[in-house]
């Protein structure tokens, strides 16, 4: 079974953006310009697939630690 880490397109309410954005950067590798085009634009967005649901789970915990609110989605 493959697991999906999906992005909701916004912070957490109450994040500090510029903290947050600094801290999914070092996670995901992108650019603040690419975090805010791709990430935060307010759109569901696939971040990670994995069949390991343990590996996904660890980013998931990562991204909300960050402050980007992410959901674990399980293909059917």
């Amino acid at each position: 079974m493959k697991y999906h880490l999906i992005s909701q397109g916004r912070l957490f309410t109450g994040a500090k953006e510029k903290e947050c954005i600094v801290m999914i950067q070092r996670i995901s590798k992108l650019s603040e310009e690419k975090v805010r085009e791709t990430l935060l634009n307010g759109r569901p967005r696939k971040l990670f697939s994995s069949e390991d649901k343990a590996k996904v789970e660890k980013f998931s915990q990562a991204y909300r630690k960050a402050g980007l609110d992410v959901r674990i989605e399980k293909e059917k």
